[in-house]
């Protein structure tokens, strides 16, 4: 059995590393490791305890002129990379996905021959207006030579906006959905105290943050799970739906 575990705790790691390479995407451990852009007088957004999309904490900016913020993560040229979040925005001028690609040496490398076309700069457009939190997704190929991703996000002057949920991954290794759909929904209640709710039959597995496997089991859609066992926290519950391998956010009261 102990063996067992442990496979099934390196293949956690395994999975949770593959699929998302964005760290604290979804701010429940603070800001870092985000930090503001690298344009000037651009600062850091901050943390709102108030308002999620999912747990307890987003980033928020109600800035006076154009700012953003950040974080760079490994990827390999050739690979095609999906970024998504979630957001919030006061109007359809305040923010925008602002991503770039670089090599080795920090040099931007364009995919596209203009931010026109291209995807991780919103195609030069700004995000849709949202009034209530709303899912963006955009994906691009890596050029030659590229390395590494800057996943950022800017915001504009005189306007508020929040994001949440950050994630980047490389394309076929993971489901990004809308969990609001009910097709793709694997956990009903994703704010649980002494069980989860399953809206699919599937095979899953709970993952810390440690990326340890703390719970498998075989559930029915509609049948519940006992986690009162559970440390508060955050966890990840995994499962395949549909065929899609899915990821689904958890918070543990």
């Amino acid at each position: 059995m102990k063996k067992i575990f442990t496979i099934l705790s390196v293949a956690a790691v395994s999975l949770v590393s593959a699929q998302n390479l964005v760290v604290n995407g979804g701010f429940e451990s603070g800001l870092a490791p985000w930090t503001a852009g690298t344009g000037t007088g651009y600062t850091a957004p901050t943390i709102s305890t108030t308002d999620a999309h999912t747990g307890s904490n987003s980033a928020t900016y109600s800035p006076s002129a154009t700012t953003g913020f950040f974080q760079n993560v490994p990827v390999t040229e050739g690979k095609t990379y999906v970024i998504s979040f979630w957001y919030k925005t006061s109007s359809a001028s305040a923010a925008r996905l602002w991503s770039i690609y670089k090599n080795a040496s920090g040099a931007p490398v364009y995919t596209t021959p203009d931010n026109t076309t291209d995807p991780f700069r919103t195609n030069n457009k700004y995000l849709p207006a949202a009034a209530v939190w709303t899912q963006y997704t955009a994906e691009m190929p890596a050029g030659t030579a590229v390395t590494n991703l800057d996943v950022a996000i800017r915001a504009y002057g005189g306007t508020t906006s929040s994001f949440d949920d950050v994630m980047a991954y490389e394309k076929g290794t993971m489901a990004v959905v809308d969990f609001s759909k009910d097709k793709y929904s694997l956990v009903k209640n994703t704010v649980v105290g002494e069980s989860i709710a399953f809206a699919k039959t599937a095979d899953i597995q709970i993952i810390n943050a440690a990326g340890q496997v703390v719970k498998a089991a075989k559930v029915i859609e509609g049948s519940t799970l006992n986690v009162a066992s559970l440390a508060k926290g955050v966890y990840i519950v995994t499962g395949s739906v549909n065929g899609e391998k899915v990821a689904q956010k958890v918070i543990k009261n």
